[in-house]
């Protein structure tokens, strides 16, 4: 006997079991109700570009809508003012939204920002000049398709209805023809909705080029006549990003400074400036670090029956802009003098070749290049003569011969009469050290201003780098060596 089924006993469908979108949504006004946006405060009115220096605070929550991991972020801006103006208890007649007194207000309009500023702002409170938001966004992969973010959108509007949620709520998407995200929201408050929609257009039709063509599209979007006057701000931005040639400048050029080391042959006609050309590294960029630089016109608030603005004639003259704001974007690490003099000068840290090596024929042996016989030191008398403690540093260098390292002698001449300027009558570069300072043993290890081992230091930095590398250097350091055993040996004391 066959037993016969009830096709409604295996096929029944429970109604009553919510679905993803309604659990989303559910979940969704829980976390206003846990973040209290229904019962927002009233803050004081901004001050001219307060969001764009103020600190912002984040809260975030992870929902799952299907098999879509959603995160629920809350941009709120710490203003200090929390609390000062409370809106719950108000008369509802009388009450006043905090988001539309921040859309209405033109004081965060055009915000200037910094760099660093930039990239941490986020793009409402930059485009709206709203003070607290909350924004819903996929984790993982951004969403394209349109039958999902109308989904999405009709949960944002069932949630802030629901919870009498106050604070603007947006969804970020992204157009399959950009690359950049698009921001999509609502506001409610009492009976009154506001809607938030982003359009970029690749190409921008001629008639939304002007103004007049902005006002007719806005004003038919309300669906009403409407007479009074539209309150309008208008910025103007010129980019200039090329400038010209693409010009170098050199370590030394007259964009910068002169060359301080181009000394003339005759000393009469070496000028006779203050400042030394070894006294300083040289500073500055090795190149122009300006990247960009853009100009702002800025019409912060003008009525649309006073302006004309068309495809014949525009009353936006730059020339006539009431505020102008210049802003210059640099390269992020511009190569510079001084870094890169001290990054080729550490690097003989690690150089092991000697003397010899380096400068060959200039020098033969020890006691020749430093001009005394180990033998004589042992004989001669323990009483120093008259002129062998006299300070004099030309005497001693004409007796031997002429130097053949890479600095030339003149120049070199004058280094040595700046780190021993007792050795010239009347020098021009005498030492200033200053009083003893009390005992820090955290300046164990480091020289006073204008010492001469500072003078020796920037010498050797700068012979390295101008007067030809590890050589210069070799040459420099073997005559300072020289100049420091002759003063030792006949007990002339060492300046600076």
């Amino acid at each position: 006997m066959t037993e016969e089924i009830d096709d409604l006993e295996f096929f029944q469908q429970d109604f009553t079991t919510a679905s993803n979108w309604e659990i989303f949504t559910a979940r969704l006004e829980e976390i206003f109700h846990e973040w209290k946006l229904p019962f927002v405060c009233l803050g004081e009115k901004l001050s001219r570009n307060q969001l764009s220096l103020c600190d912002w605070t984040t809260c975030q929550e992870i929902i799952n809508f299907a098999d879509v991991e959603m995160k629920i972020v809350r941009f709120t801006a710490k203003l200090g003012d929390s609390g000062k103006n409370d809106s719950v208890g108000k008369d509802e007649g009388s009450r006043q939204c905090q988001a539309f007194m921040d859309l209405m207000s033109l004081d965060n309009d055009y915000s200037i920002l910094d760099e660093e500023v930039e990239g941490s702002m986020h793009p409402i409170a930059r485009w709206y000049g709203l003070r607290d938001f909350v924004v819903v966004v996929s984790t993982k992969q951004p969403i394209y398709n349109e039958s999902q973010i109308r989904i999405l959108l009709s949960s944002v509007h069932i949630a802030v209805a629901e919870s009498n949620c106050e604070v603007p709520v947006f969804i970020e998407v992204i157009d399959k023809s950009q690359t950049y995200p698009i921001f999509l929201g609502v506001c409610e408050f009492q009976s009154t909705r506001l809607s938030f929609d982003v359009v970029h257009l690749q190409t921008t039709p001629p008639q939304f080029k002007y103004l007049s063509g902005l006002l007719d599209m806005f004003k038919g979007k309300i669906g009403v006549q409407y007479e009074d006057p539209v309150s309008v701000s208008v910025r103007l931005s010129y980019r200039l990003n090329q400038f010209g040639s693409a010009t170098r400048f050199g370590k030394w050029s007259n964009s910068f400074a002169t060359n301080p080391f181009d000394f003339p042959e005759d000393d009469e006609q070496a000028p006779k400036d203050d400042q030394e050309p070894f006294t300083v590294l040289p500073f500055g960029a090795m190149c122009d670090p300006v990247d960009e630089l853009v100009i702002y016109c800025t019409w912060p608030n003008v009525a649309d029956n006073v302006v004309i603005d068309s495809q014949t004639y525009s009353d936006f003259d730059p020339l006539l802009a009431p505020k102008w704001s210049l802003r210059a974007r640099y390269q992020p690490l511009p190569a510079c003098f001084l870094s890169e003099v001290l990054k080729e000068y550490l690097h003989n840290l690690e150089v092991m070749t000697t003397l010899s090596e380096l400068l060959g024929d200039s020098i033969t042996s020890t006691g020749a290049a430093f001009g005394v016989n180990p033998l004589d030191v042992l004989t001669e008398s323990k009483i120093p003569s008259l002129s062998s403690v006299l300070p004099t540093l030309s005497r001693r260098r004409k007796d031997n011969q002429k130097s053949s390292g890479p600095i030339r002698d003149d120049l070199l001449m004058k280094m040595l009469y700046y780190l021993f300027p007792d050795a010239q009558e009347n020098s021009q570069h005498p030492y200033n050290i200053p009083e003893i300072e009390p005992y820090d043993p955290l300046k164990i290890k480091s020289a006073p201003p204008d010492s001469l081992v500072h003078r020796l230091s920037a010498l050797l930095a700068l012979c390295q780098e101008y007067f030809g590398g590890k050589k210069a250097v070799a040459h420099l350091w073997m005559e300072f060596a020289q100049e420091m055993r002759y003063r030792v040996e006949r007990c002339i004391p060492i300046p600076g």
